[in-house]
């Protein structure tokens, strides 16, 4: 009985060598599983910030320049103003220029998202393009970078969102 007993724990340790090996081994496919359900999740947060910034910012700057008037056939005409000095010269009234309100309101808001990001880009306007403006569109891209740490080291992460608000003409139900 010795000897059966001996070969029993015999092979008891050559099977706790390859169960060793194969629990490493799906350790580390579970780690990197996870590693890449993390990569997402932070990618996609920092996405989420990213598009929320460039809609406040739209969304401020074409309240702020917006100037609603009635022409001479007595219709309601919509006008977007880069800045104050555009809408003082037309006589209009404004809070604010669209291109003024929107680099406060960027300045107010980066922070949030300088603490996620490596870089940021911003392009208004598309290069301050006049026809935006007279369009009633306010229009700003949002790059940001960011090195996202994941198991086997750090992978870059390059988001790129577009936010346009227009001023549109409000249709009855």
């Amino acid at each position: 009985m010795s000897g059966l007993w001996q070969r029993v724990q015999i092979r008891a340790k050559d099977e706790s060598g390859a169960t060793m090996i194969s629990l490493i081994f799906f350790l580390f496919c579970l780690g990197g599983l996870l590693s890449l359900l993390l990569f997402s999740e932070q990618a996609d947060y920092v996405e989420m910030n990213v598009q929320q910034t460039a809609d406040l910012v739209t969304k401020g700057a074409r309240a702020a320049g917006l100037w609603e008037y009635t022409d001479t056939n007595g219709e309601t005409q919509r006008r977007l103003y880069a800045t104050s000095q555009d809408a003082e010269r037309a006589d209009a009234k404004v809070i604010r220029g669209a291109r003024e309100e929107a680099a406060i309101l960027w300045r107010m808001n980066k922070s949030a998202l300088e603490k996620h990001a490596d870089e940021i880009s911003v392009v208004h306007q598309k290069g301050e393009r006049a026809y935006l403006y007279q369009q009633g569109i306010y229009h700003l891209q949002v790059e940001v970078e960011r090195r996202i740490p994941v198991f086997w080291g750090e992978l870059n992460a390059k988001i790129d969102r577009v936010s346009q608000s227009g001023v549109y003409e409000k249709r009855p139900r």
